[in-house]
């Protein structure tokens, strides 16, 4: 229950200040300056989502984790990246002050035994501390600064760093590792409440601060999982997890050495930078990247506890595959696309599509009405409900609805509430209650339908008022793959179908909500209001 709470506090706390860091970013001095030469982005922007997930996972840390232990080293190591990002993204410090910053939180971590004590291929004695202290201090520092310089793209440091938190917080489970667990998901509903505003195009960046806070404690989480006395999982997954930032500091730095650039410093030679020369588009960029991820993160799952040899044979194949293959691109001038003159999406548009033109006018009051019919009828199949949801859905509609007559000037956050709420009250109750097959088959059909009519619209509306996204791909991801892994943490519980069937209901809301006016919204909202009360009267009586 720990781990729900913690993660739902930070998920809310991240996009609740959002909003304000957003807002006050310039009184704040966090905006970024299209002008440093690694910029792909061409107008100022804040910096300050950093700020935002730090907030959001560091508060109910402090209330739910034990200070024992390497925690409280881990805290003030954490601090002391945050205070020289903060003071980076206000003042861009030289980089002698960022490592000398970067160096103490790394010291403090190891003062409190976040240390690599065993190394691969050396057997399981631990090592003296003069090899393992400096092979520690190197790991950290180098997964700092990767993740610091992958932070290049929107969307793209906050979804691999999140990749790699759920594929630890999965090994902590398995370990049995609570802090790490713990850890990992808040700092993952603190990435997830960040991504909402950083995917492409973003409203917000997250900053050094950010950044070189999520690469810090990825890589301090990543040694305590797999350093513990009780962990049978190998010691080299650390490098398997921060395979990637290792993998674009690996191909970074020896082209910076031809060119005679230094070391530290911006450019345009990192790994997501040689793809953008590739003509790839900007979100197909962050897609490849999630994608190389995903298998980077399957193979640390997959062989966990394999031995040294099989890990580090896994990591020399991947980098040859993807290294050999942008080396050969680049080579040979090969470019995924050319463009061409009054290439535009439109003329794009194949005949099918154009004869279905309707659909753009007429989708949204179509999916309107499906979502508040659906709402109303569906709980009339349900059955031998508990008297707390009867009670809880009927207070929350009278609240919401007492809320709308009141607060008229947000109406469209009560009607994402409302529409969220009667969605979960909805899809939780008809996974969980209803026992006819047939029932669960008519609802899944509707979903299907609904989902395949969603992305017609989409498809077919000339403005990008509402697309999907890189982070729907993560999304879609974890709904998919979590529930199916060996976790005691949802035995028994269909996880995965409530998660896929909520999917559809909400993305259904979010276009609704890009598409219609105020006034044509109130309908869903009062759908959605009525929606709760019938759940509360159906499930009572």
């Amino acid at each position: 229950m720990e781990l729900i709470y913690s993660f739902t506090v930070a998920l809310f706390l991240t996009i609740a200040i959002m909003p304000l860091l957003i807002r006050f970013s310039a009184q704040l001095r966090l905006v970024d300056d299209p002008g440093a030469d690694r910029k792909i982005h061409d107008k100022v922007m804040p910096r300050s989502g950093g700020l935002a997930i730090i907030l959001g996972v560091f508060i109910p840390l402090f209330l739910l984790l034990s200070m024992d232990g390497y925690i409280p080293y881990l805290l003030i190591g954490s601090g002391i990246i945050i205070l020289f990002g903060l003071l980076d993204d206000r003042t861009e410090l030289n980089y002698k002050w960022k490592l000398f910053g970067q160096s103490l939180a790394v010291v403090v971590v190891m003062m409190g035994g976040i240390v690599v004590h065993q190394i691969p291929f050396f057997g399981l004695e631990a090592m003296p501390v003069w090899m393992s202290w400096p092979l520690t201090f190197v790991f950290l520092l180098g997964v700092i600064n990767g993740v610091n310089f992958s932070d290049g793209l929107d969307g793209l440091a906050a979804g691999t760093s999140l990749l790699a938190l759920a594929t630890i917080a999965i090994l902590a489970t398995i370990v049995d590792d609570q802090n790490v667990a713990l850890i990992s998901l808040t700092v993952i509903g603190g990435v997830l409440g960040f991504l909402r505003y950083n995917t492409f195009p973003a409203r917000i960046f997250m900053g050094d601060a950010g950044s070189q806070f999520l690469g810090f404690i990825t890589a301090c989480l990543a040694i305590a999982v797999t350093q513990s006395e009780s962990s049978a999982l190998n010691t080299f997954l650390p490098v398997i997890i921060l395979g990637l930032p290792i993998l674009d500091i690996l191909q970074v730095v020896p082209v910076r050495i031809k060119k005679g650039l230094p070391l530290p410093g911006p450019d345009k030679e990192h790994f997501h930078h040689q793809l953008v020369k590739l003509q790839f588009k900007h979100h197909e960029v962050v897609g490849i990247i999630y994608l190389l991820q995903i298998l980077m993160m399957s193979g640390a799952y997959f062989l966990r506890f394999e031995s040294d040899i099989a890990l580090f044979s896994f990591y020399m194949l991947y980098l040859l595959v993807v290294l050999g293959s942008l080396y050969t691109a680049h080579r040979i001038g090969w470019v995924v696309r050319t463009p061409q003159p009054g290439d535009s999406a439109r003329d794009r548009r194949n005949l099918l599509l154009r004869k279905v033109g309707w659909v753009h006018h007429y989708s949204a009051p179509i999916v309107q009405l499906v979502l508040i019919l659906f709402f109303i009828v569906a709980p009339f199949l349900l059955t031998d409900m508990a008297s707390q949801f009867s009670r809880a859905a009927l207070v929350l509609a009278v609240i919401l609805a007492v809320l709308g007559v009141i607060f008229r000037s947000i109406a469209a956050v009560l009607t994402r509430v409302s529409c969220y709420s009667v969605s979960v009250f909805l899809i939780y109750l008809i996974s969980t209650n209803i026992q006819n097959p047939l029932y669960l088959n008519y609802i899944d059909t509707f979903l299907v339908i609904l989902t395949a009519f969603l992305m017609l619209s989409i498809r077919m509306s000339r403005q990008e008022q509402f697309r999907l996204d890189t982070q729907d791909l993560l999304i879609l991801l974890m709904v998919v793959i979590v529930p199916q892994l060996p976790l005691n943490v949802s035995e028994g519980f269909p996880v995965g179908e409530i998660a896929l069937r909520l999917a559809v209901l909400m993305y259904a809301c979010e276009f609704l909500l890009a598409r219609e006016s105020r006034a044509q919204l109130k309908f869903l909202s009062m759908g959605s209001i009525l929606g709760l009360f019938v759940i509360g009267i159906v499930t009572y009586i």
